[in-house]
């Protein structure tokens, strides 16, 4: 089966499958306050975008082009029209629909990666409307690429949007991954995290150690500076842990050896348990974390 990217980062030669948009709902009502809105060229990011308003009871949106691709368009052995409009930076395809974004606080936003990144019509939908003071989730489909630069990239048109970390999924994802990944952002966890005196904003992780961490709090753990890009304390006794080898990223919260936490501004490569992810800038991180010591409090 063709893989999500369609023109650009298919692994096989196997044609999609397209299906007649005539009785297209625009809006399918659900959860007032998020959205799912999505675009799919075949049916691989519409599975997972269904997933994820099955999951959260959201409001859908499908971002259908005026002028629909067809198996030709997306043809990436070939010059096609997804090419030439990816390669094209004022490239702006028209959508056949509108939606009223002002209801809505948080949009899941799904795409296909063509040739490195959003489809045009992605940027299309970003420029129409003010995002301003909403929260978007992205998450991509794809063979390999990474949401990483997509989700910059289409970040610049809504700047005064707040921006999570998206994910990568490939064609064979379950409706079972796609709910766990939902529910590291919507699932309502009370715990609560301050360095100092300061309540940071925290995606934790869904697993048994965040649980177990929950079950201990409130804890104070004094830690100090390490490594110059860490700060780690003694969690005063030791909970489960299900360490892997990882690279973190600035903001990462980890379980080392099951009785420590530590809290990065920078990043190292070791096996830990992954708590969860503190949400601010890497200038905000190093001010807030950059330190001989802070406490760091979970409530």
């Amino acid at each position: 089966m063709l893989l999500l990217a369609s023109c650009g980062a298919s692994s096989s030669s196997a044609i999609p499958s397209f299906s007649s948009r005539a009785d297209a709902s625009p809006v399918d009502p659900g959860d007032s306050s998020t959205l799912v809105a999505y675009f799919s060229a075949t049916k691989n990011t519409k599975k997972l975008a269904e997933y994820a308003q099955e999951h959260l009871g959201s409001d859908i949106f499908e971002i259908v082009p005026k002028e629909a691709y067809t198996e030709e368009d997306i043809n990436y052995r070939t010059d096609c029209r997804a090419k030439r409009e990816q390669d094209d930076s004022s490239a702006r395809p028209e959508i056949a629909y509108t939606v009223d974004l002002k209801q809505y606080d948080t949009i899941v936003l799904g795409y296909p990666i063509w040739f490195g990144d959003a489809p045009k019509i992605l940027y299309t939908f970003m420029e129409s409307y003010d995002f301003s003071g909403k929260t978007i989730l992205p998450f991509c489909t794809s063979g390999s690429s990474p949401v990483g630069s997509s989700a910059e990239n289409l970040a610049k048109s809504a700047p005064n949007a707040t921006w999570l970390d998206g994910k990568r999924f490939g064609s064979n994802a379950t409706k079972e991954e796609v709910g766990n990944w939902l529910d590291q952002y919507f699932k309502e966890n009370t715990m609560k995290l301050k360095v100092n005196e300061r309540e940071v904003p925290v995606t934790w992780e869904n697993n048994a150690s965040v649980e177990a961490l929950s079950g201990i709090k409130p804890l104070n753990i004094e830690a100090e500076r390490y490594g110059g890009f860490e700060q780690v304390g003694p969690l005063g006794q030791s909970i489960i842990s299900n360490d892997v080898q990882i690279t973190t990223s600035p903001g990462d919260i980890v379980l080392y050896a099951s009785n420590q936490i530590v809290a990065f501004f920078g990043s190292n490569t070791w096996r830990y348990t992954k708590l969860g992810h503190i949400d601010l800038s890497q200038s905000e991180l190093r001010d807030l974390l950059d330190k001989p010591s802070v406490t760091l409090s979970i409530l």
